[in-house]
């Protein structure tokens, strides 16, 4: 490959490198497999769209109401641009250099409740970065936020299906004893 050839490659290269969004998503599952395909009934109180509710969970209005499940995500955003000045007379900017950078961080809380006590919960966070340069902007917030809680849906869905046996006794178990006070 000639040096004139490679001297236009690799900054083409590095630009939309820099275009990619970056996800972390915590607890990192040791099982590579799809998220879980059981379900869980119970009452679910979830006041959010249906499609960012985890998978396993299905609302059974007949369940006790003694147990109940509740899920809740916070979302947060983060957008840190360069400085117009530096943009403008930074000649690495024509060659994609970034000129910002967005990120977004979305968690996601599962609790087993009886009355005012937590039975058992669990966690997951998804975190996202993007750059943007002056040719590319990447991913909208809105994307970044639905892939985010989609993640963090699905490895929810993954815990709780690994914990099936045990919540379907806690959840069975409430039929038999009232909310404790």
């Amino acid at each position: 490959m000639s040096l004139a050839r490679l001297a236009l490659w690799v900054p083409s290269y590095l630009a939309l490198l820099g275009c990619a969004t970056q996800v972390a998503i915590i607890p990192q599952l040791t099982d590579k497999t799809t998220p879980g395909r059981c379900q869980i009934r119970a009452q679910v109180r979830y006041d959010g769209k249906r499609d960012y509710l985890p998978a396993a969970l299905v609302d059974d209005p007949a369940a006790s109401h003694a147990t109940a499940i509740r899920y809740s995500y916070e979302a947060q955003y983060g957008l840190n641009e360069t400085n117009p000045f530096i943009v403008a007379f930074n000649p690495l900017t024509l060659v994609g250099f970034p000129t910002g950078d967005d990120n977004f961080v979305v968690t996601g809380r599962v609790e087993v409740v009886r009355g005012d006590a937590t039975l058992r919960s669990y966690a997951a966070a998804a975190s996202m970065k993007r750059s943007s340069t002056v040719f590319y902007e990447g991913e909208t917030f809105t994307e970044m936020r639905r892939r985010g809680l989609l993640l963090v849906g699905n490895n929810l869905s993954s815990q709780l299906c690994k914990d099936q046996e045990i919540l379907t006794a806690l959840l069975n178990d409430s039929d038999n004893k009232s909310p404790r006070p």
